[in-house]
């Protein structure tokens, strides 16, 4: 039907390639992909307004928003005079954005300056994309911001457009005053979690009440401000609490989705209360937050049992149960438990270093019957004490679904007892977060998108290599979720849902060859190898590399030559290796500097000479440099944290070639280096040290052999 013709409000049915196109170009789905716009598309219901009709009038419920597919609407605030106009719509651009958020009323009046036509989106629909498409409610929030200035102070309102192929300017910085009810205030921007590195020292700034009551995250401190994240950032009342807790810092707001939220209280841990005591009761000063009473074992049946499963006593169940729950408190990797004759000595690996637990050990509490304890827990033989063992134990405590790997061996004095403590719901971290250097970044993402070929994570143990691992292969499923993902591991770390996972069993005859060879007749998309152990392993994986698989496996090694020598050294071809490899990757953890109480100032002499030479800075460059300072976010040690420090070597056309010919390895690295096809621990210790995220000391940590 013409527009030209109405004189009455009717449905109608545009084409379809318009409204699409009219969604590619609006300020609201620029950033959506054409599948999202496509979904979208399919859910308006579109209607013609004659020239000079009322399309909402002020005080009317948030149904719908609108988005202007043809003629022009005017935007005014109702009052005398008939009121001011706030701004003039053209196609593309929309109103009516406070449907994202039901409950409220339009409060101003929409008109047909011309014979128009309208796109609606029902409120819901609104709402659903608002908080699982964060570029679409980035939008929304811009709009809604620029209205509610507007609102306040009466004036014509700056509305975003866009040009085909115009990517729209970044919302403002956040200059809210949440001391001032009902202040608009520029728009707040609007964040994705991933894009943050979150630590438990700043996390812990927020009382717990506080984060499930006002859903809002603590994401940084720098100096004395505090970034934090609220699904509703212009909630006053949340932002005076949030104050009154927080005392001392300055708050800069910005806004994450309900989603993001939800998925980082687990993530975090934050779905229970850490130290929060009993109405009424005060906890101990050394009790564990996670409450050791709260944890249960898979296997449960052994409290139940008698004889020698009973034998360490009720005082050992505890003893145990507070000892695994100080080390999740303290968010350890491994807990070694060491025989001193009858008693028993505990250290916890935090952060890559070793500290003593302090707690007084009960007197019944001696190594043998810790031992016990845990073997039972384990399934393992508790009679057997003059061989090493191997087992696993599993438990929950509230929403976390913990695993522990249990290794025992024979010492002059009893058993030592090594507990390494894997947590499915920490394994896999946004890429972004754990590739801090935009090229290496690049170079994982373009690896991972190749329907075929290998991706190798190197470096010693306790570096990360499985963790690094499962996050690469979280983002090729997140990518491409149609992706059949096959597992061979020994032991599985972490449980993943979507992916089949199985287990080496080398008494039952099941090695990785032999899995491997079955694995490949599945029909994967991607086959994961835990390790690289023996020719055989090698031979096949590379093979399934070259033969329409995606590989991601790891090997131990001290950088990205060492791979390529211990592949060789199992047997592989040089051709071979140039066919099926991809990328290469050796990484070390290194600890991060605090960004509470970090100091950038000139080093010592002695230190920038040494920084030098060794190639991390330039000594025309500039001389300010990082270094720990000490709070009590990080417990005055400086550092928080760990992150990766990693050589890469992407394996081009160029390279490819140079080593399936044969050529020497350090002509290889001199070929890749010249085309920017390596990145060696220097340039990312450099990059690292530049962006102040670790010290010097550590920067030099990264060159060691």
């Amino acid at each position: 039907m013409s527009a030209e013709a109405l004189t009455e409000i009717v449905p109608i049915e545009p084409p379809a390639a318009a409204v699409s196109q009219l969604l590619a170009a609006s300020f609201l789905f620029h950033n959506a992909d054409a599948a999202v716009r496509e979904r979208v598309a399919q859910a308006l219901t579109a209607f013609a307004y004659p020239k000079g009709s009322q399309i909402l009038g002020a005080g009317t419920p948030h149904e719908a928003l609108g988005i202007v597919l043809q003629g022009r609407v005017s935007i005014t605030l109702p009052g005398l005079s008939g009121g001011t106009q706030l701004e003039t719509l053209l196609p593309g651009e929309s109103f009516a954005e406070g449907s994202s958020f039901p409950g409220g009323t339009f409060p101003f009046e929409a008109t047909a300056l011309d014979d128009t036509q309208i796109l609606w989106l029902a409120a819901s629909d609104a709402e659903t994309l608002s908080q699982r498409l964060p570029p679409f409610g980035q939008a929304v929030g811009v709009r809604l911001s620029a209205m509610i200035e507007k609102l306040s102070h009466g004036a014509p309102v700056a509305t975003p457009s866009l040009a085909p192929g115009e990517v729209p300017l970044a919302p403002m910085p956040n200059a809210f005053d949440p001391r001032a009810p009902g202040a608009g205030g520029p728009a707040i921007p609007f964040v994705e979690l991933r894009e943050y590195d979150l630590q438990p020292s700043v996390l812990n700034l927020v009382p717990y009440r506080l984060v499930r009551q006002h859903r809002v995250l603590p994401l940084l401190l720098r100096e004395r401000r505090l970034t934090v994240g609220m699904v509703s950032p212009r909630d006053v009342a949340a932002l005076a609490d949030l104050r009154r807790a927080v005392q001392g810092v300055d708050l800069d707001v910005v806004a994450i989705g309900v989603d993001d939220f939800n998925s980082a209280v687990v993530r975090l841990r934050l779905d229970e209360p850490r130290g929060a005591a009993q109405p009424g009761k005060q906890r101990p000063m050394n009790a564990p937050a996670t409450n050791p009473d709260a944890i249960q074992w898979e296997q449960a049946q052994d409290d139940r049992e008698t004889g020698p499963a009973r034998a360490s006593g009720d005082e050992v169940v505890r003893f145990v149960n507070k000892m695994v729950a100080v080390a999740l408190d303290r968010e350890a990797s491994d807990v070694h438990i060491e025989p001193l004759g009858p008693s028993v000595r505990v250290r916890f690996r935090i952060q890559g270093t070793l500290s003593d637990w302090t707690e007084p050990v009960p007197p019944g509490c001696t190594s043998r019957a810790v031992a016990a304890r845990i073997k039972i827990l384990a399934g393992m033989d508790i009679a057997e004490k003059r061989l090493p063992q191997d087992g696993r134990i599993g438990f929950s405590t509230g929403k976390r679904e913990i695993d522990l790997r249990v290794s025992t061996i024979p010492a002059s004095r009893g058993e030592k007892v090594a507990l390494r403590v894997l947590e499915g719901a920490g394994s896999t971290r946004p890429l972004e977060q754990i590739f801090l250097e935009p090229g290496s970044l690049g170079a994982v993402r373009r690896a991972l998108n190749r329907p075929y070929g290998g991706i190798l994570v190197g470096g010693p143990t306790g570096s990360g290599k499985t963790s690094t691992l499962y996050s690469m292969l979280h983002e090729r499923r997140q990518s491409r979720p149609d992706t059949q993902v096959l597992m061979v591991e020994d032991p599985i770390e972490y449980r993943l849902q979507g992916a089949v996972q199985v287990q080496v069993s080398q008494q039952a005859g099941l090695g990785f060859s032999q899995i491997l060879r079955a694995a490949m007749r599945q029909d994967p998309d991607v086959i994961v190898v835990g390790e690289m152990r023996d020719a055989d392993t090698a031979h096949l994986a590379l093979e399934a590399a070259m033969t329409g698989h995606l590989l991601l496996s790891s090997l131990h090694a001290s950088d990205t030559r060492t791979v390529l020598q211990r592949l060789e050294t199992l047997g592989c071809a040089r051709p071979v290796l140039a066919q099926a490899l991809s990328l290469i990757i050796v990484q070390r953890l290194v600890r991060r500097l605090c960004n509470s109480c970090k100091v950038v100032e000139p080093p010592p002499p002695a230190l920038l000479e040494t920084l030098v030479l060794r190639g991390l800075v330039d000594r025309n460059g500039s001389t300010d440099l990082p270094r720990a300072g000490g709070c009590d976010a990080c417990n005055g040690t400086g550092k928080a944290g760990r992150t990766v420090v990693l050589e890469a070597l992407q394996i081009t056309d160029a390279v490819r070639t140079a080593l399936a010919a044969g050529k020497p390895l350090e002509e290889i690295e001199r070929l890749a280096y010249a085309e920017n096809a390596l990145m060696p621990f220097a340039s990312y210790g450099t990059y690292l040290l530049q962006q102040h995220i670790i010290g010097a000391s550590e920067a030099l940590l990264t060159l060691v052999d």
